[in-house]
């Protein structure tokens, strides 16, 4: 008996219309374009920053 062993690949795919991507910057891409989806840390400092 022969068992095929593959890794499965998820592709990141967009919970609001449905749309699959080849990679997770596209899929981040869309998200912002056409969901308004922003960083909520944009305007907060780096966590690494020291404040200097």
């Amino acid at each position: 008996m022969e068992f095929m062993i593959g890794t499965m690949i998820s592709m990141p795919h967009c919970v609001v219309c449905g749309q699959q991507f080849t990679d997770d910057i596209r899929f981040l891409n869309h998200m912002m374009d056409k969901h308004g989806f922003r960083n909520p840390n944009i305007d907060k400092p780096d966590r690494n920053s020291r404040g200097y």
